[in-house]
């Protein structure tokens, strides 16, 4: 809290007001699994309530967070023996899915509900994304051979495109719309960000340069009324790209001192929000208009921070965050999402 000082008449007279500074805080225990790596987490709300998916080894795990607890049981094939290291939350048919996957081994697409497996598909690496386009369920995926590749879910295994030019493993994949088209964003071992037209299945403009490290992790949301992405980098930068015009918006975040290996986007105060998550542990939030960290780095995870999401839980921010070898995912308060009224 900080006092001010003021004179009025000769006397002094001190007043509190409230510090600007954020404070962020842990909410509730972390959520761990029946073996000791935490790969990946994404949120979603489902019948207003607010989910936490967690991947723990080979299995995915559905928390009310609400309520503070697991729902069913742990969705797991008995097929796999490969640590899951990516989820992501989507729609098809009418009803919520979860695809998860990694090691090599197919993604496996699962009924939210039910927990029941609806499909699966081969071919991704260690990012998956979920969208709709032309009415379609799609996933977006990188692999090591430098390809995105860009499955409909409903026509079998093969996927429909395999877009090219990134230079070696593509380690990262995004889905958002620019001009009213679906694009996808990637990024990977040539240290660069990529756009691509998926309705013509090529890639848009030049390739986004600057990194000077491999890009681990691409989000894509908006910022003052741009398509933006943001990018993560081993080089411990993040990156705000304004989309439409092909360029680097305004200087490379810093702080983190190790790999960024995964960003989410979201809403706090009325600010658009990244969250980085990093091998040296720690989470922090930044202001992307300002390009500025806000509050202190979110410390206790023991191991590198594998991923990272943004949700909403009762009206406040909140992230989540999957710590890799210390075996947790945890839940953490940002504040209000939105800034409070003056009236």
């Amino acid at each position: 809290m900080a006092v001010i000082v003021t004179v009025a008449s000769g006397l002094f007279v001190a007043a509190s007001v409230p510090d600007s500074t954020p404070s962020f805080r842990h909410i509730g225990k972390p959520i761990a699994g029946d073996t000791g790596w935490a790969g990946a987490v994404t949120v979603t709300e489902s019948n207003g309530r607010t989910l936490a998916i967690s991947a723990h080894g080979d299995q995915v795990q559905v928390w009310d967070l609400s309520l503070g607890k697991r729902l069913g049981k742990a969705f797991d094939d008995g097929r796999s023996d490969a640590f899951i290291d990516a989820l992501a939350v989507g729609s098809m048919n009418g009803r919520k899915i979860v695809a998860s996957g990694g090691g090599g081994d197919p993604v496996r697409i699962w009924d939210l509900a039910s927990g029941e497996e609806v499909g699966n598909f081969v071919g991704a690496s260690s990012s998956i994304a979920l969208g709709q386009s032309n009415g379609k369920t799609i996933a977006v995926s990188g692999d090591r051979l430098g390809r995105v590749g860009v499955w409909h879910l409903g026509a079998g295994r093969l996927p429909d495109t395999m877009l090219t030019g990134h230079r070696g493993a593509v380690y990262a994949a995004a889905l958002g719309q620019l001009d009213g088209r679906m694009i996808a964003v990637s990024g990977g071992f040539d240290r660069t960000v990529r756009m691509w037209d998926l309705t013509a299945g090529k890639q848009l403009g030049n390739e986004l340069t600057g990194h000077t490290d491999y890009v681990f992790a691409v989000a894509v949301g908006q910022l003052n009324g741009k398509t933006i992405a943001v990018s993560g980098s081993k080089d411990g930068t993040l990156r705000v790209w304004d989309l439409a015009a092909g360029e680097q918006l305004g200087d490379p975040l810093t702080g983190h001192t190790a790999d960024v290996r995964s960003v989410a986007l979201g809403m706090l105060g009325g600010k658009t929000i990244a969250v980085s998550g990093s091998r040296d542990g720690t989470l922090r939030v930044w202001d992307l208009a300002a390009g500025e960290q806000l509050g202190d780095p979110l410390t206790g995870h023991t191991a590198e921070v594998r991923s990272v999401a943004v949700g909403r839980l009762d009206g406040e921010t909140i992230a989540l965050s999957a710590g890799s070898d210390d075996g947790t995912v945890r839940v953490w308060g940002l504040g209000p999402a939105t800034e409070p009224s003056n009236r």
